[in-house]
């Protein structure tokens, strides 16, 4: 322990040259990578909740006097960049001037950049109006589409050896394919025949031993 801080002291230097191992920023060329940072649905729903104020400028203009303003939902995706494309409004009651204040508002949100493919979302708008007024609720979750998470090449040394090569491909193989493999190798392996005990004529006493002859 005291040859570590030893160390640590007489080179500042090389430890802050290195960083910090594994920067979640880090944008590499191979996806997948552990330093790859993607998009966390948290961070979406935050940011549309921190929109609520801009939602509800909306329904005031567009939906101002009615009690009952439908089911609204927009849906959207975000970018690389975090910037939003294809937004649009889902709307179910809902007067039609509506539709395309929301998409502004949705246009002009920035998130966070990402490493992982563009995040598809889905998000519901709750409008509310009782004795306290009219506001939009903040919705708790927000809905992505499932990504695929692109795992790095694999470097295998030359020395590799067949078998090993072959139980590799058994680890990293779909276990539904891998399962419908050891099944078909079973159905291909001929049958053996069992194995039939014999038995005494007296039963199971084993058979008496022939005296040696002198």
């Amino acid at each position: 322990m005291r040859l570590l801080l030893m160390l640590l002291l007489c080179v500042p230097g090389l430890v802050l040259a290195q960083g910090p191992a594994g920067d979640p920023r880090d944008n590499l060329d191979h996806p997948g990578s552990p330093t790859d940072r993607y998009l966390d649905a948290a961070e979406i729903r935050d940011v549309m909740h921190a929109t609520n104020d801009a939602f509800y400028g909306c329904y005031r203009t567009h939906v101002r006097g009615t009690k009952e303003a439908g089911e609204v939902a927009v849906r959207f995706t975000v970018t690389r960049e975090g910037t939003v494309t294809d937004a649009a409004a889902e709307m179910d009651g809902a007067p039609p001037s509506l539709g395309p204040c929301l998409v502004d508002v949705l246009s002009a949100l920035q998130f966070a950049s990402h490493d992982g493919d563009p995040v598809q979302v889905s998000y519901p708008l709750v409008y509310q109006v009782d004795r306290k007024g009219a506001r939009v609720l903040p919705y708790p979750v927000v809905f992505t589409k499932p990504r695929r998470v692109r795992l790095p090449l694999l470097v295998l040394p030359a020395t590799i050896s067949a078998g090993e090569l072959a139980m590799l491909e058994r680890i990293l193989v779909d276990p539904d394919e891998r399962i419908d493999a050891d099944r078909r190798e079973l159905d291909q392996a001929p049958d053996e025949p069992a194995a039939v005990p014999t038995e005494s004529a007296e039963g199971d006493a084993p058979a008496p031993e022939a005296p040696a002859e002198r």
